[in-house]
C-alpha cells in the first residue's frame, strides 16, 4: 500500500475504463449542505458524457437531477442503496459518494447487481489520513468534516470492504489536489506543507481512487 501510484488527474484513469462503454454515474449532482447547486462544476459527468458510449446518471437530489435533465442529461432520481434500474452497465462510477452513505454494504451489493459480468466499479473518496487533517488538528484541535459524511476510508479499509462484496480490487491510486500545484497558491502554507508531506509520504494524499472488477460465477470456475 505504501507504493501506490500518484496521479494528478483522475479523469485519465476513469477514461481508460469508461471510453466507449455503457456507464452509470452515481451521485452525479453536487448540492452542498448550504443548498448551493454546483452539479456541473465538478466536471465528472460532463467528462463522462464526452468519452463513454452511453451514460446514465443517478442521484437522490430531485432538484439537481431535474436541472441536469433540462440540460439534456439522462438522470434518474434514486437511492443508490435500493435502486433497481432494470439494466446492467459496463462501468459504474461513484465519485465522492461512498463516504455519504448510511449503508455502504447495501450500495456495493446493488452496484454488483447493476454491473455486467467482469464490469468495473470506480470509486473516489477522501483519504482518512489527508495531511490537512493533521495540520488542522495541530492548529484548531479538530478536523473539518462535510456535514453529510458518515465515514472515512484509507486504501486498506476500503479494499477490505470492497473484497467482502464480490469485487476484486485491481488498482488504487493517490490523487494529488490541484490547488497545491497552482502558481497562485504557492504562497499559501496550508497548501504547500501538505504538498511537501505528500511528496515524502503519499499516504498523506487528499483523495484515493479505487478500481475494482466484478467477480461473477465464471471467476470460481477459472
Amino acid at each position: 500500500m505504501r507504493h501506490l501510484e500518484v496521479i494528478g488527474d483522475r479523469f485519465e484513469v476513469i477514461g481508460k475504463y469508461c471510453r466507449g462503454k455503457s456507464v452509470l454515474d452515481l451521485g452525479c449532482t453536487d448540492r452542498r449542505p448550504d443548498g448551493e447547486a454546483k452539479y456541473a462544476s465538478t466536471g465528472l459527468h460532463l467528462y463522462l458524457s464526452d468519452v463513454c458510449g452511453a451514460l446514465t446518471g443517478v442521484d437522490i437530489d430531485p432538484e439537481g437531477a431535474e436541472a441536469m435533465r433540462r440540460e439534456g442529461f439522462n438522470v434518474t432520481v434514486a437511492n443508490v442503496e435500493r435502486m433497481n434500474l432494470g439494466q446492467q452497465f459496463d462501468c459504474i462510477v461513484a465519485g465522492e459518494l461512498i463516504e455519504h452513505l448510511a449503508n455502504p454494504g447495501l450500495f456495493l451489493e446493488n452496484a454488483h447487481r447493476h454491473l455486467k459480468e467482469s464490469g468495473y466499479l470506480i470509486l473516489t473518496t477522501p483519504n482518512a489520513f489527508n495531511a490537512r487533517h493533521f495540520l488542522r488538528i495541530l492548529k484548531k484541535g479538530e478536523i473539518k468534516v462535510h456535514a453529510e459524511h458518515t465515514c472515512w476510508y484509507d486504501p486498506k479499509t476500503l479494499s477490505s470492504l470492497i473484497n467482502r462484496y464480490a469485487f476484486a480490487v485491481e488498482k488504487i491510486y493517490w490523487c494529488r489536489r490541484k490547488k497545491w500545484y497552482q502558481w497562485r497558491y504557492l504562497h499559501k502554507m496550508k497548501y504547500q506543507i501538505p504538498k511537501l508531506l505528500t511528496k515524502v509520504r503519499p499516504y498523506f494524499s487528499g483523495t484515493l481512487l479505487l478500481v475494482a472488477r466484478k467477480k461473477g460465477e465464471m471467476d470460481g470456475k477459472r
